[in-house]
């Protein structure tokens, strides 16, 4: 059966299309992406090389980049990966060859052997040196790999001729460009290998299967866009055409035009036509590859076609089998689907309910806000009333200090004599009197005179003083309820500023308090209360982990319209994202345990930040209720006590010298001229005396009142010190409370402006359940048109095996046999060339040809 009756007899072409297909198809269309066709393009010298040959460099990357897009790579672990750049001019003519070969250093060998018939070898990634003998190169590599470039003269094993046409007519690239009209480009590539192959016993001809894919960009003006062999991709910025052909596979195949139809082609050309207005075409490049570094041909041996086509046998009743099956699987799963239906409606409330408790969150969030920011706008009053409490403070505790120094010191001689001045300038008013006194009493009396009257107050001194003390201590209480009265009436101004000077130190407390809060948290009360709220929101998380993978799916749709649940999405982030298997659950458990980690944590921060504000409340209130009452007993107390001491020590001895002077000022009135002297001088001796010791004691006991400690340990003195150190602790702290004030505000500010995002969030999760719901019911319905179509599928089955399968069976066994051999062949040769250049003996190679063509521009002043 020859191949022509072969391809009539197999309406469906499946063999033609196996050839045409591997090749072809798999070369142009949407593959993975070339890995390796440009690791060589950060070469300065092929870059600057290829720039002044093509134009912009830009326009060149960017046909790269689409012609990278239409190569589908196979894995590659060649040795030495070799990509020569042909600079040719617009018509395809080749002006310099540029080779660069990259070494792989797999074993980080230390020196690496290889062969190259280039000239001017340079490289062009590094400093390591090389030596050379011959064709043979030695590089010094260090365990590193190798880039380097060399030029070369020899024919590329494609060649390709432009040919450009303006209105029907031939026209050169120089003179076509600025031209407007009806324009045609042609490339015709020709494969100038030649392999002869021995299968099966017998030899066959035939070429290396290149494939060759030519990118160009257009400029401006180009319209009705038409592409042989190849499509265009036009947009607002550029037009891009991409073409192929597999040069010379015809001729290797013996495969004749005629042996295939309109929707099977095996090119050898590629070409455009378009409507231009003032033509230019800014890049154009073509990549030439051997097929089999870019198909994988591993394991292909067309000798064991006969074994593939008894595989293919089983594997159709395999398929009659499945298909079966297959009808019955998706009665189950429409079953299933069901079942998720109801279990969504409950899934879709839960999520109402979290969103819900989010907004209430986010408003209360807004009220601290409020609260702080109000806080932080009176700092500034705080610190100015601070600032006056602590100077007052300081100059009060500095009076007070002023008063015990001066109360605790001895009189000095110039105090005395003040004292002693006063008591001389009252006697001294009265000295002519008691002279006059004293010389009309009995002269002869004078010192018996004097003496009994002395006498007669000494003799009562003691009693003279008990008695002026006795009329004291019975007036205690009248002296101790009038000074009591005096504290009395400035009883609220001493609650008050108490009460301020509590109020001065209210942050100080409150800080104190919130302190030991924080350490009780620090201590271990953060963790429980932590590990408390995750054991709470446990029960919510099946509605967390919902929203989690709804939104995955989402996200993953995004990238593949074709995903609609959970587990094609993580199927689908398994192989493209995560590139492992687990990736995608391991990423979706994040999620969810970042989520309820969060809002763990929150609950602690939001306890621990509640207990320090009520700590700090109790401390402050229990202070300024406390401090004005004990303000007003201790200064109550200390009144009475020094007035009474000080009335009762003085009243004897005033009482003792008034006597003195009464029965002195007697004892001269009748005492002669002669005593005037002697009883004046002995007055003033008296009075003298009794006037320093009454002063003494004076001082001495206000000195033991300001310094008698109070029922609260301080005294008057130690007081008013520990209340200006209080005070200036209390100023030294402003600048901290003021920051932290600060901190505050912009922390609470920070939440309010994520709230929208948070609210946000819980309506897309809200939104995103609604969908999952909807999606559901429609794969409810889609489910029973799948079962239809299931079933349908299991009786094609049959049909298909009876009516296909066994056709195609019976056309292999015909002469198709010979046509396989051809395609061994070729197979073959495709493995046998791995370079352009040379290869040292036991190494692979990988090669690929970049042929860059001159740009055209655009004439300023064109010819239309």
């Amino acid at each position: 059966m020859k191949l022509p009756e072969l391809k009539e007899k197999l309406k469906s072409k499946y063999i033609v299309r196996v050839v045409a297909g591997v090749l072809t198809i798999a070369l142009v269309g949407t593959g993975i992406g070339a890995t390796a066709v440009f690791a060589e393009k950060n070469s300065t010298a092929v870059t600057a090389e290829a720039d002044s040959t093509t134009g912009s460099s830009k326009d060149a990357d960017d046909i790269a980049d689409k012609l990278m897009d239409s190569v589908s790579l196979k894995d590659n672990d060649a040795d030495k990966d070799e990509s020569v750049y042909l600079i040719s001019d617009a018509n395809g003519n080749v002006n310099k060859t540029i080779v660069v070969d990259h070494l792989k250093n797999k074993d980080k060998k230390d020196t690496l052997e290889d062969a190259s018939n280039l000239s001017d070898i340079e490289n062009v990634k590094g400093k390591e040196k090389f030596t050379q003998s011959g064709d043979k190169l030695t590089w010094q590599a260090g365990g590193k790999d190798i880039y380097y470039q060399g030029t070369a003269t020899e024919e590329p094993p494609v060649t390709q001729k432009v040919t450009y046409y303006l209105d029907g007519k031939e026209i050169s690239p120089e003179d076509l460009a600025g031209k407007s009209g009806k324009v045609k480009i042609r490339f015709d590539y020709t494969n100038t290998t030649s392999y002869t192959e021995t299968v099966n016993g017998e030899k066959q001809t035939v070429s290396v299967p290149f494939a060759a894919v030519t990118g160009l960009v257009l400029g401006d003006g180009f319209e009705n866009i038409e592409v042989t062999n190849g499509k265009a991709e036009v947009s607002d910025s550029s037009s891009v055409v991409l073409g192929y052909a597999l040069p010379g596979l015809k001729d290797s195949l013996g495969i004749k035009d005629k042996d295939l139809d309109g929707d099977v082609n095996i090119p050898e050309y590629m070409e455009m036509t378009a409507d231009v207005e003032n033509f230019s075409m800014p890049a154009a490049m073509t990549f030439v590859v051997n097929a089999s570094d870019y198909v994988s041909t591993d394991g292909i041996d067309t000798s064991d076609i006969d074994d593939m086509i008894n595989d293919l046998k089983d594997a159709s009743t395999q398929l009659q089998d499945g298909s079966k099956t297959l009808a019955e699987g998706t009665d189950t799963l429409s079953d299933g689907l069901s079942t998720l239906q109801s279990k969504l409606g409950t899934f879709a409330s839960g999520v109402g309910t979290l969103k819900s408790g989010l907004k209430t969150y986010t408003d209360g969030v807004s009220t601290l806000s409020g609260g702080l920011n109000k806080l932080n706008s009176n700092v500034p009053t705080l610190s100015n009333g601070i600032t006056t409490l602590n100077s007052s403070a300081k100059s009060l505790n500095d009076g007070v200090a002023l008063l015990n120094a001066t109360v605790s010191a001895k009189f000095t001689d110039s105090e005395k004599k003040t004292l002693l001045d006063q008591v001389h300038s009252t006697l001294e008013s009265q000295k002519s009197e008691i002279e006059k006194q004293a010389q009309t009493t009995v002269a002869s009396q004078k010192t018996a005179i004097q003496k009994q009257a002395q006498s007669a107050v000494d003799l009562q001194k003691t009693d003279i003083q008990k008695q002026a003390q006795s009329t004291v201590a019975d007036q205690k209480e009248d002296i101790e309820k009038k000074a009591q009265a005096a504290v009395d009436d400035q009883k609220e101004q001493i609650k008050s500023v108490a009460a301020e000077t509590v109020k001065q130190q209210e942050t100080e407390i409150k800080n104190q308090a919130a302190s030991a809060v924080e350490q009780e948290f620090t201590s271990g009360k953060t963790d429980y209360i932590t590990n408390e709220a995750k054991k709470q929101l446990e029960s919510i998380k099946p509605v967390i982990e919902s929203g989690v993978k709804a939104q995955f799916v989402q996200k993953m749709a995004e990238k593949n319209p074709a995903i609609t649940d959970y587990d094609s999405a993580k199927t689908f982030f398994d192989q493209n994202v995560g590139m492992k298997d687990g990736a995608a659950e391991a990423c979706v458990n994040e999620q969810i345990d970042t989520i309820i980690n969060n809002l763990a944590g929150s609950v602690a921060s939001t306890a621990k930040d509640a207990s320090k504000i009520a700590a700090g409340e109790a401390a402050y209130t229990a202070a300024s209720q406390t401090a004005g009452e004990a303000a007003y007993t201790g200064a109550s107390l200390a009144a009475g006590t020094a007035a009474y001491t000080a009335a009762r020590q003085t009243a004897g001895e005033a009482a003792y010298a008034g006597a003195s002077l009464a029965a002195t000022t007697a004892a001269y009135t009748g005492a002669s001229q002669a005593a005037t002297t002697a009883a004046y001088t002995g007055a003033v001796s008296g009075a003298e005396q009794a006037t320093i010791t009454s002063a003494e004691q004076t001082k001495a006991t206000v000195a033991a009142s300001i310094n008698q400690k109070q029922a609260n340990g301080y005294s008057l003195v130690t007081g008013m010190k520990a209340l200006a150190d209080g005070t200036q602790t209390l100023y030294n702290s402003v600048p901290t409370l003021t920051s932290g004030i600060k901190q505050l505000v912009d922390g609470s500010n920070t939440l309010v402006a994520n709230n929208a995002q948070l609210n946000s969030g819980a309506s897309q999760l809200a939104d995103g359940t609604n969908q999952i719901v909807s999606g559901v019911d429609q794969l409810t319905t889609g489910s029973k048109t799948l079962s239809e179509g299931a079933h349908t599928l299991a009786d094609g089955m049959v049909q298909f095996n009876e009516e296909g399968i066994n056709k195609i069976l019976d056309a292999y066994n015909g002469d198709l046999k010979p046509f396989t051999d051809k395609l061994q062949a070729v197979i073959d040769a495709g493995e046998e060339y791995q370079t352009y250049s040379a290869i040292a003996d036991g190494q692979t190679g990988s090669v690929k040809f970049i042929y860059k063509l001159a740009s055209i521009d655009a004439k300023a002043d064109s010819d239309k």
